[in-house]
């Protein structure tokens, strides 16, 4: 009965952690599903490099943007902002090396097609922006 119970707490911690890009530590912009990944690099098994494209429902881009902060803050990351508005907010990671730069935008005809651009690369070159 003992090893059921741990195996059980094991699942739901799993199930409950926050979405991360590619299982890195990169957090995922809640409730929205990748579709494109350009010049993904990993170093020492952490993610170092990529831009990575989201799409999926975005009713409020900087309540989901402030869902960011609090998920990478908890995983030790410095945060800047985010900042914007419901329609269009920015938000920027950064640790050890890294700076993660997310572009989240609400889609005014369809809240269903909303978009996440996220950035990684390092922190003392600034990212490519992606187009």
């Amino acid at each position: 009965m003992k090893r059921a119970l741990g195996a059980i707490t094991v699942l739901v911690a799993a199930c409950s952690a926050p979405p991360t890009l590619l299982d890195s530590d990169i957090p995922q912009v809640p409730g929205l599903l990748g579709v494109q990944s350009i010049g993904v690099e990993r170093q020492d098994g952490r993610l170092v490099r990529g831009t990575f494209v989201s799409r999926g429902k975005v009713t409020d881009a900087l309540a989901q943007s402030q869902a960011i902060a609090s998920a990478a803050s908890a995983n030790g990351w410095a945060v800047r902002g985010p900042d914007g508005t419901r329609n269009d907010a920015r938000i920027e990671l950064a640790k050890d090396s890294r700076l993660v730069r997310y572009e989240v935008r609400a889609d005014r005809v369809d809240p269903d097609m909303g978009q996440s651009i996220v950035t990684v690369g390092p922190a003392s070159v600034e990212p490519a922006a992606a187009k």
